[in-house]
C-alpha cells in the first residue's frame, strides 16, 4: 500500500496556485456567459468575495472555495428574483490562505477601494465570517458599504447590515464570532495534541519526555491528557530524568 507523503511547502504553493487558477476560471465564465433573469429588468453590478484561512485549507478544501463561487452565484440569482432586477456579478475577488483575523489582505483592500469607488452596487459573501473575524473589521467594512451604496449580501445574516440601526446588533454577533473562532482553535490543538499521542513516533519502547506510559494489551502506549494536565506530565518527566542525572 502506497504511503501517504505530506506536501513540502513548495509543492503546497503550486498546487494551491493552480486550484487558484481553476476557481478563477470557473468565475470567468459565470462572467462571460451571464444572462439576465428577465431582461425586461434592470440590471445592477456588484462583486463577490471568497476566502480560506490557510493555504492548507486551499489545498485540501479545494470544494471550499469552488463552493463559495456557486454560492455566490446563486445568491444573485436568488435576489434577482426576489427584487425583480438582475444582479450581475462582475468579479469574483478571490484571497487564498490568508486569515480573517486582520485585514491586511490583497483582495480584500483591492475590493474595499473599488466599493469606496462606486465600481459596485452589491456585495455577496458565503458568509460573515468570510469578511473577518474582527467585529471592528465588520462594522468599519458595512459603513464603507452603506457611505457607498453598495448592498451587502450575506446567506442567512439575522441582521441587515445595510441598515445604519442593525450595526448596533454587531456587538451581539461579534461575541459569538469570537466564541466560535477560539473554538476552532482549542479543537484544532486538542487534534494536534491527539495526534502526537496516539501516533506511533511516540508509542514506542521507550518513554518520551513529558508523556507518561502505562501498558495497554501488553504493549506501551502514551497516555493522553487534556492539555492543562500536558504540563503536570511534562514536570513529572523532566523531575524524573533529574532524578537520573542526579544519581
Amino acid at each position: 500500500m502506497k504511503s501517504y507523503k505530506p506536501m513540502n511547502a513548495k509543492a503546497q504553493k503550486i498546487q494551491v496556485e493552480r486550484i487558484i487558477e481553476d476557481c478563477r476560471v470557473i468565475a470567468q465564465e459565470h462572467i462571460k456567459n451571464w444572462r439576465p433573469t428577465d431582461p425586461k429588468w434592470d440590471v445592477v453590478e456588484g462583486c463577490a468575495y471568497l476566502r480560506l484561512s490557510t493555504d492548507h485549507q486551499v489545498a485540501v478544501e479545494k470544494g471550499s472555495l469552488e463552493q463559495q463561487i456557486y454560492i455566490a452565484i446563486n445568491e444573485a440569482e436568488n435576489r434577482s428574483n426576489a427584487d425583480k432586477i438582475n444582479y450581475r456579478i462582475r468579479y469574483f475577488f478571490i484571497e487564498p490562505g490568508l486569515t480573517g483575523r486582520n485585514d491586511d489582505r490583497p483582495e480584500f483592500n483591492a475590493m474595499r477601494v473599488s466599493i469606496k469607488k462606486q465600481t459596485y452596487k452589491f456585495v455577496i459573501f458565503k458568509e460573515i465570517a468570510r469578511i473577518a473575524r474582527d467585529a471592528t473589521i465588520w462594522k468599519d467594512f458595512f459603513k464603507l458599504c452603506i457611505q457607498s451604496e453598495c448592498e451587502v449580501i450575506i446567506r442567512g445574516l439575522p441582521i441587515n447590515p445595510n441598515d445604519p440601526t442593525s450595526l448596533l446588533q454587531l456587538d451581539i454577533l461579534a461575541a459569538f464570532a469570537e466564541y466560535e473562532s477560539n473554538q476552532i482553535s482549542k479543537r484544532t490543538r486538542e487534534s494536534n495534541f491527539s495526534a502526537i499521542t496516539t501516533s506511533g513516533k511516540f508509542n514506542s519502547t521507550h518513554q518520551v519526555l513529558g508523556l507518561d506510559q502505562q501498558v495497554v494489551n501488553g504493549e506501551p502506549r502514551v497516555v493522553f491528557y487534556p492539555e492543562s494536565e500536558f504540563r503536570k506530565s511534562l514536570r513529572r518527566g523532566v523531575s524524573r530524568a533529574g532524578s537520573m542525572f542526579a544519581k
